[in-house]
């Protein structure tokens, strides 16, 4: 079995989210937590925890942050928001994307990196703005001599 980790990282924290069982309980978790439906402004997949930015449905104009580590949900933080756009113009519902595909992606990325020593920093989840309204994952990939960066669709299909 492969190892998404370097030596020493995330020692006694569990497999990384990055395998098929913990993500889909973090992502459970997040769906006990947060109001639905989730319309998200972004997602962030670390090996050992997970960031959802989502619209309040209390307040439209308004995101949360919460943060998904160690089997817990934080308590919703404000996000300050910059730029001049509508947070209503970013948001998308997080069910429109395949979200359940990160752990094949991140598995993907890393066989078509071909970095040997090379890990998954960070899975990114958004609209791919100012270029398009496309809700498009981002797979980062790093090692101590070069890094990479793979994009796929809202299905989890890498792009070229």
């Amino acid at each position: 079995m492969e190892s998404w980790l370097t030596p020493g990282e995330g020692q006694g924290a569990g497999p990384p989210l990055y395998s098929e069982e913990p993500f889909a309980a973090a992502l459970a978790e997040i769906k006990k937590q947060v109001p639905g439906p989730i319309h998200a402004l972004s997602l962030l997949v670390y090996p050992d925890h997970l960031v959802l930015q989502a619209q309040d449905p209390t307040s439209p104009e308004t995101a949360l942050q919460y943060v998904f580590r160690d089997g817990a949900v934080s308590n919703p933080v404000p996000v300050k928001l910059l730029g001049t756009g509508k947070l209503s113009d970013n948001v998308f519902p997080l069910d429109a994307a395949k979200v359940d595909a990160i752990p094949r992606l991140a598995r993907e990325a890393k066989t078509r990196a071909n970095i040997p020593e090379g890990t998954v920093a960070r899975i990114l989840l958004r609209r791919n703005l100012p270029e398009s309204m496309d809700i498009q994952f981002r797979v980062f990939v790093s090692s101590q001599r070069r890094d990479a960066t793979f994009e796929a669709d809202q299905t989890g299909r890498l792009l070229e």
